[in-house]
């Protein structure tokens, strides 16, 4: 990530047997990072209902019950770091640029008649 749209910690702990990192980025969307078996996951949010579908729901699962209270913990640390920061939800939408016809491999030999 580029240290211009780095942010700040918010949250860094365990949920179960995985780590998770939370930052909120100067844009108002939140960033997670969490390993699952060895494999790091990453995830680029704008609200905290996407939070809770997308990672938390996921590290419940293999954490169990017993964990909900380190996820309403994530989820208050979130609430809080949000403050002063803008809302990604009211940004305008990016304009999606048309990416050029660009061939990918070989050129491909033309057939004679």
């Amino acid at each position: 990530m580029d240290p211009e749209q780095q942010g700040r910690t918010v949250w860094q702990g365990r949920i179960g047997d995985s780590p998770l990192r939370v930052d909120m980025l100067p844009s108002g969307r939140i960033f997670a990072t969490w390993n699952v078996r060895g494999n790091e996951r990453r995830a680029v949010l704008e609200t905290i209902q996407q939070l809770e579908q997308r990672v938390l729901f996921q590290l419940m699962l293999g954490a169990g019950p017993q964990e909900d209270t380190v996820a309403r913990q994530v989820i208050a640390a979130v609430q809080e770091g949000q403050l002063g920061l803008p809302d990604p939800t009211q940004a305008p939408a990016q304009i999606k640029r048309k990416k050029k016809n660009v061939r990918r491999g070989p050129p491909r030999s033309r057939r004679r008649r």
